[in-house]
């Protein structure tokens, strides 16, 4: 459970990650152990056929010859035994070794960290220890552990009863039969802790999944200091905002000089065209805004002698329907040569 009663918030992906780099994962160890005697018992239904078979031209090798018993031939003999010994031991070795490999990633992924291995000093702690002692954690280990033994008892119990039959065949079959018997209760009793384990795996697993959410849970004082500290304290984001305005309104204003006219709704839009015939398909909007923006660039187009044209209806077409770098649309190509050719010819009359 949640050590502090504070931390009810489920954890950010920043703190599980967090968790996750120093070692904190939701596992259990029991799962590795179920998958471990069922990909076992299945291996060695058809291993043991080639050990035997391996064993069996092993002896009958050393003792077809008793020259192999010479201290002369220890090494030739040695050579031999650590061979077979590798061809046997290897394989149920490596078997193990990558089923308790997939059974852990499975769980959390792939996760190599060096910090559980680090020295905590709170573990030396006499009154943490305490409190680990008396801890839900630790009553649900010593259930666990009794259930598993009393698995292990009955299955034992019965393993048994049922070889104790069979046991005084031993002396009166061949060695071939009594390996046999060896082998069927060692798969009888390897299949029955698999069996008997895998509900005591899912428990253990969801119960290590739950300690582990609890376990990562944050206040909601520490959720607002996460995201003060990794998307930045809204004050600072404000005034960053703000400045990135303030620049993008200086540029448009630099843009307002390349204008050939200004359309405006006279005290709520403001868009800024420019057009160069033969180098340009259309009228491009340069610059546009409402209400303190629009004033802006009436101010700016007066200061640099732009032609302003109040038409509101248009004015705000072109403001809702371009954005600033956008050509006209076809629609409102009429209305804006109308409108630049009554500039050209002022302009011509000027001259």
């Amino acid at each position: 459970m949640a050590k502090d009663p504070s931390k009810t918030e489920k954890a950010t992906p920043r703190r599980r990650e967090k968790a996750r780099e120093e070692g904190q994962v939701a596992k259990s160890q029991d799962i590795p152990i179920s998958a471990s005697l069922l990909v076992i018992f299945l291996f060695l239904i058809f291993y043991f056929p080639f050990a035997y078979d391996k064993l069996y031209s092993y002896f009958t090798y050393i003792f077809s010859n008793p020259i192999h018993l010479l201290i002369s031939q220890n090494k030739i003999t040695l050579q031999e035994t650590f061979k077979i010994l590798a061809i046997l031991i290897l394989p149920p070795f490596l078997t193990l070794l990558l089923v308790g490999f997939i059974s852990n990633v499975a769980q959390f992924g792939f996760l190599f960290t060096l910090k559980p291995l680090t020295p905590k000093l709170d573990k030396l702690n006499p009154i943490s220890g305490l409190q680990r002692l008396f801890s839900l954690k630790t009553l649900f280990e010593l259930l666990k552990n009794l259930l598993k033994l009393t698995v292990a008892t009955i299955v034992a119990y019965y393993l048994v009863k049922s070889l104790l039959e069979d046991v005084f065949k031993f002396s009166s079959v061949p060695v071939n039969q009594d390996f046999y018997f060896l082998i069927k209760y060692t798969l009888i009793m390897i299949l029955a802790f698999a069996i008997l384990s895998i509900p005591i795996s899912v428990i253990d697993y969801f119960f290590r999944k739950h300690e582990y959410e609890e376990n990562i849970k944050m206040s909601k004082h520490e959720v607002k200091e996460e995201q003060k500290l990794y998307e930045g304290n809204p004050q600072i984001k404000s005034a960053i905002r703000k400045k990135q305005r303030e620049m993008s309104l200086t540029r448009m204003m630099a843009e307002v000089a390349k204008a050939d006219i200004v359309i405006t709704n006279p005290t709520h839009y403001a868009v800024a065209l420019s057009y160069k015939k033969g180098q340009m398909q259309a009228p491009k909007v340069v610059a546009k805004g409402k209400d303190n923006i629009a004033l802006k660039i009436k101010e700016k187009a007066k200061e640099l002698n732009i032609p302003i044209e109040e038409n509101p209806p248009l004015a705000r077409s072109l403001y809702e329907s371009c954005e600033i770098g956008d050509f006209i649309p076809e629609n409102l190509y009429k209305a804006i040569a109308k409108i630049l050719a009554k500039i050209y010819m002022k302009k011509s009359k000027k001259f």
